[in-house]
C-alpha cells in the first residue's frame, strides 16, 4: 500500500517581514517569510554598554552597574534579560530566529560566561576603584564600592585649624610644635590616594596619638583623618589583625584607615611589644599584603593604608606600646596630644556634639585644599640632622621626647646603661702581677678600669675616666667572669641571656642624647670596640 502524501506545508500567516511602500504610503506585510536575521550581532558590544559580569560558580546570576545608582547589583538571568531589551535604539530577541541555534539574549550571556568571568566580587577594597581589577595572582575581582573622597575646595578652617593645633602644638609650655609633622602626614597622605594607583601608593608612617583621657585625639582620627583618606564612616578596626593570630582578615581590608582606639589587650612583655611593632611594620612597610576573605582563597593585593593608634598617656598604657627601635621608629610618629577645649563644644549634648560634626565636615574641603595646594613640608624634614635624605615616606620620623623617654626606658639598651651606671667592681685576686689590675681601688666604677688592656696604644695608667674595650669585655665584668667581682652581676646575666651586649650597645648609640657624649665607636683599623664614659655632674 503506498503512503499518503504529505499535505503540503501553507506559509504561516504570522510570520513574514514588513515591506516598504511608496513614498507616504502605510508600509505592508508580506505573510509567509521568516524575518531575517541580522548579517552580525555584537554581544561584546551589549556586554559592555551594560557593564555585565558574572561570577564564576554562580549559576544564573549576574553583576551590573548602575550609573544612576552609581552601584554594583546582583540580577537574575531574567532581570539582566529584561535590562537587555530596555536598551534604546534596539529590540534584542529573546528567541532564536531560523537558522540560529541561540537567541541574540543568550549569545550575550554566553558571551559574558566565557569572557567576562570573575574570581571573586568583594565590597571594597582600600584605595581601589569601583569596577573589576586584575590582582598581582592573576584573579579578576570586582570592587564594588571606591573610596568617596572629599572634593578641595577654597574656604575657612578655623575650628578645624583650632582643634589641631590645640592638640598638638605644645610649645607654648616650651615643647615641640607637632603640627608641621601632622599636616606633612596628612598631605602625603591625601596625594598619595589621589595620584597612585594599586601597587604603587606611596607608603607612610604610622601614627600614634598619646593623651589624657577625652583630650580629643579620637576627634582627630574621626574627623579628620578618616574623611580625608575614603569618606566618612569608611574606617577599620585592626585589633584582630594586630593582635591575633586570625587567619581571616578581612577586616583590614575594608577601609583606607586603619584606626585603633585604644590597645584592647594591653601587655607589657617585651615578646607582644615587639610582636606588635612587626604588625606596625608590616602594615607600613609592604606594598603587598595577604588577604584572606571567608569562604575565599588567599591572595595577594596592593592596599592603600593608613594606620593611626590613639591611647593614654598614663605609664601603664604606654608600657604596651612597641619599644622605639630602629628598625621601627623611623616607621612611626608619636605625638604627645594636650589637653585644651575642642572648638564648639560646650556641652556635651546630642545638639552640641552634632554641630560640631557639622562644622568639621563643612571645613574639610578647605583644609584639604590648604594642604593640597599651599602647605610645603620644610625642608628640614626632609633630612636627618646628620644630612642624610628622610623622604622615604616624604620627612622624617617624629617622637615626642615625653613618650619616647617613657617608652626608652622599658628598653634592653637602657636596662644596660642603668647596669653600667650602677655597677661597681672589687678586685678579686686573681691577677697579682698585674700592675693595671693592682692599681684598680676596690668599689671602682666600670671607667677606673682598663678595658682590654692588651691594647698596645693604650697606655698604662690611662686614667680619663673613660673605659675602652669590646663587648664582649664589657659582658664579662658586668656578669662577673673577669678577675673582678661585680653587684649587678645576676641582673646583668639575666639581660644578656636574651640580648647580644653589642646590639644593646649599638641601641645606646643610636640615642642622639647618648652618642659621643656617653657611648663611643672606638674603631680603629687594627681593632673595633667601644668607649664608654660617666655620667655628667
Amino acid at each position: 500500500m503506498s503512503k499518503p502524501k504529505k499535505a503540503e506545508k501553507l506559509p504561516n500567516p504570522r510570520r513574514g517581514k514588513v515591506a516598504k511602500s511608496e513614498a507616504d504610503a502605510p508600509a505592508s506585510f508580506q505573510s509567509g517569510e521568516a524575518a531575517a536575521a541580522p548579517l552580525f550581532f555584537d554581544s561584546a558590544t551589549v556586554a559592555e554598554e551594560m557593564k555585565i559580569y558574572w561570577k564564576s560558580g554562580d549559576g544564573d546570576n549576574f553583576y551590573m552597574k548602575s550609573e544612576s545608582m552609581a552601584r554594583w547589583d546582583r540580577w537574575t538571568k531574567d532581570a539582566t534579560v529584561d535590562c537587555m531589551r530596555s536598551l534604546p535604539g534596539r529590540m534584542i530577541a529573546i528567541k532564536a530566529r531560523e537558522n540560529e541555534m541561540l537567541s541574540e539574549a543568550k549569545k550575550v550571556l554566553l558571551y559574558v560566561r566565557q569572557n567576562r568571568a570573575l574570581d571573586d566580587v568583594i565590597p571594597s577594597l582600600p584605595g581601589y576603584e569601583s569596577r573589576v581589577h586584575e590582582l598581582d595572582s592573576g584573579e579578576k575581582v570586582l570592587v564594588k564600592n571606591a573610596p568617596k573622597l572629599v572634593k578641595p575646595v577654597a574656604g575657612e578652617w578655623a575650628n578645624m585649624r583650632q582643634m589641631i593645633h590645640g592638640l598638638l602644638d605644645r610649645s607654648e609650655g616650651g615643647g615641640t610644635d607637632q603640627t608641621p609633622y601632622f599636616h606633612s602626614w596628612c598631605k602625603v597622605a591625601a596625594e598619595s590616594i589621589r595620584e597612585g594607583e594599586p601597587g604603587h601608593w606611596r607608603a607612610g608612617h604610622a601614627m600614634i596619638l598619646t593623651g589624657p583621657r577625652g583630650c580629643g585625639k579620637n576627634r582627630l582620627q574621626e574627623q579628620v583623618i578618616t574623611p580625608l583618606l575614603g569618606g566618612y564612616g569608611r574606617f577599620a578596626d585592626p585589633a584582630k589583625f594586630l593582635f591575633e593570630a586570625d587567619e581571616f582578615n578581612g577586616d583590614v581590608f575594608s577601609a583606607e584607615h586603619l584606626m585603633l582606639s585604644e590597645i584592647p589587650t594591653p601587655s607589657q612583655r617585651t615578646v607582644d611589644r615587639t610582636s606588635l611593632a612587626e604588625k606596625i611594620k608590616q602594615i607600613v612597610a609592604n606594598p603587598a599584603q595577604r588577604m584572606r576573605l571567608m569562604r575565599t582563597e588567599p591572595c595577594s593585593v596592593s592596599p592603600f593604608w593608613r594606620l593611626t593608634i590613639s591611647v593614654n598617656d598614663d605609664p601603664d598604657k604606654l608600657r604596651s606600646l612597641p619599644l622605639i627601635t630602629n628598625d621601627f621608629g623611623d616607621k612611626v610618629l608619636i605625638f604627645h596630644c594636650a589637653s585644651k577645649p575642642l572648638p564648639i563644644i560646650t556641652t556635651n549634648t546630642i545638639e552640641n556634639q552634632k554641630e560640631f560634626r557639622e562644622t568639621m565636615e563643612r571645613e574639610l574641603p578647605a583644609y584639604l585644599h590648604w594642604l593640597l595646594n599651599e602647605w610645603q613640608i620644610p625642608e628640614d624634614l626632609k633630612q636627618y640632622p646628620e644630612g642624610t635624605n628622610a623622604t622615604r615616606f616624604g620627612f622624617r620620623e617624629y617622637h615626642s621626647p615625653v613618650i619616647k623617654g617613657e617608652l626608652w626606658e622599658d628598653t634592653p639598651a637602657a636596662q644596660l646603661l642603668s647596669l653600667i651606671d650602677s655597677a661597681t667592681f672589687k678586685r678579686n685576686g686573681s691577677f697579682p702581677s698585674d700592675e693595671n689590675y693592682a692599681a684598680v681601688p676596690d668599689d671602682a666604677r666600670l671607667w677606673d678600669i682598663i678595658g682590654d688592656k692588651d691594647l698596645g696604644y693604650l697606655p698604662t695608667g690611662y686614667r680619663v675616666k673613660l673605659w675602652q674595650g669590646k663587648a664582649d669585655t664589657l659582658q664579662m665584668l658586668l656578669t662577673g667572669e673577669s678577675g673582678y667581682h661585680c653587684n649587678v652581676a645576676t641582673m646583668a646575666k639575666k639581660l644578656f641571656q636574651h640580648n647580644k651586649c653589642s646590639r644593646l650597645l649599638s641601641g645606646l648609640h643610636a640615642e642622639d642624647t647618648l652618642r659621643d657624649t656617653r657611648i663611643s665607636k672606638g674603631d680603629t683599623r687594627e681593632w673595633k670596640g667601644w668607649i664608654i664614659g660617666p655620667p655628667s655632674a
